[in-house]
């Protein structure tokens, strides 16, 4: 009896030490699972099916096309989007059936190029949500959606931008820039679990972006190890104006009601 109790209390032992080890890992892979967004989604399939290849990184700028060198393959962002679609429908066919010929007169231009480099067709590779994911990403990653022109939210927006912001919390502020050492293993975004865990105040926003952290993560015993043993910091902006932290919030407010940005039709130039 004294024996089976031993092996009982060996194997409760060895079972809370391995609890023990892999609970801040497994922790950690829940959250990271729970802040995903369909853009964060979006822009690593769009990696892994090789678009940034003949797109450029992060859709930014194409590769040559030997046919039309002086244009090139098309990026995504600065506008060029309404060459090609102008709603969701339109940019899922672009997925689905690579270069169709059949768009509409307006569209038909932006294709005589193409002779040497077409848009390959993914319908045997991607449907459902993998489809709506990478949609989402190219909405934001184009800037085919965006807070309206003029609103303090643009303003935050195009701020954001002047910041490199996005260089860190990701396209738009969707989150995903690797950091060894955080709690999730990534720069957390700017919406969803991220944000609400990060931002429990109007008062902690104002302190991340002027401090750089804020007194409830650098006063608990656990955030605070993660805080110091991370490899990329916030950075303090003392300089930002109390207007400009105002648009930054309205910023961070407009993709709270947006999903991130990507719920929605095309914003007008």
């Amino acid at each position: 009896m004294k024996s089976r109790w031993l092996r009982v209390l060996i194997v409760a032992v060895f079972v809370a030490v391995l609890l023990f080890a892999l609970g801040p890992w497994m922790v950690s892979a829940w959250w990271r699972h729970r802040s995903a967004n369909p853009v964060r989604r979006g822009v690593q399939l769009a990696r892994e099916l090789g678009c940034f290849s003949c797109h450029g990184d992060l859709g930014r700028a194409g590769i040559a096309d030997p046919g039309h060198e002086e244009k090139g393959v098309p990026g995504w962002g600065g506008g060029v989007w309404m060459m090609y679609v102008a709603n969701d429908e339109e940019v899922k066919r672009y997925i689905l059936d690579g270069s169709p010929q059949d768009h509409a007169p307006a569209q038909t231009a932006a294709h005589e190029h193409a002779e040497h480099m077409e848009m390959p067709a993914y319908r045997d590779h991607v449907s459902g949500t993998d489809l709506d994911d990478l949609v989402a990403a190219f909405k934001v990653l184009s800037g085919m959606r965006k807070p309206p022109g003029g609103s303090p939210a643009r303003k935050g927006y195009d701020l954001s931008r002047q910041w490199d912001c996005f260089s860190c919390h990701g396209p738009a502020g969707s989150g995903g820039l690797p950091n060894p050492g955080s709690f999730t293993g990534f720069v957390p975004g700017w919406y969803g679990a991220d944000f609400s865990e990060m931002v429990q105040s109007r008062a902690e926003f104002d302190a991340w972006i002027h401090e750089g952290s804020i007194a409830r993560l650098r006063d608990h015993f656990m955030a605070s190890r993660y805080l110091e043993s991370q490899r990329l910091s916030m950075p303090a902006y003392e300089q930002m104006t109390p207007a400009q932290l105002d648009e930054l919030w309205a910023y961070t407010q407009w993709l709270q009601e947006t999903d991130g940005g990507y719920q929605g039709e095309a914003t007008p130039w």
